[in-house]
């Protein structure tokens, strides 16, 4: 298999995940599907432990992770297909020129995920944060000097109808339109 995607999760995607926010949900229940199955990375900043404690992203649900949770999340992190990356001194760096360069990026959590993503050539940034995020989509290059995508987690795509479904859709289809002469 060629190299996995990998992709960035901000600290929204670990909200929505960990409040099961209704219309975000599946959106990263299915990501981390691909990636319990091997076909992508989730990578995430170490400051995400720290976030997770409290956090409302949009409209999104207030609140955070419980006390009772700290530990599985922990350990959660530590799982094979999710790659933590360390808030460092060049991270910082990085952090702050992108606070500087980009005036919709009001705040430097964001500014430090969007660095780890950067220095680390990652393929997508994926984030519910409309205002200070989204739309910097195609506007940050990465260190290899690619185009970040930043976008929302891809939705679940719908499931093939199976043969016998497809075969009497496709009837359907033919008697109910008149033929042509």
């Amino acid at each position: 298999m060629a190299d996995k995607k990998r992709v960035y999760w901000d600290a929204c995607i670990w909200f929505a995940l960990i409040k099961q926010e209704p219309g975000r949900y599946d959106q990263c229940a299915y990501v981390l599907e691909l990636a319990k199955a091997g076909e992508l990375e989730i990578w995430t900043s170490s400051l995400t432990l720290a976030e997770v404690f409290r956090k409302k992203c949009g409209d999104g649900v207030a609140g955070g992770l419980a006390e009772a949770q700290d530990q599985d999340f922990e350990a959660f992190l530590s799982q094979d297909f999710v790659v933590e990356v360390q808030v460092d001194h060049q991270v910082g760096i990085a952090a702050r020129r992108l606070l500087r360069a980009h005036v919709p990026l009001k705040k430097p959590q964001d500014a430090i995920h969007l660095a780890s993503a950067v220095l680390n050539n990652l393929d997508e940034f994926h984030t519910f944060d409309q205002v200070n995020l989204l739309c910097l989509n195609g506007l940050i290059s990465t260190k290899n000097g690619g185009a970040l995508s930043i976008c929302e987690p891809p939705t679940r795509p719908l499931p093939e109808p199976d043969l016998f479904t497809a075969l009497a859709m496709d009837k359907d289809h033919s008697e109910a339109s008149p033929p042509i002469h």
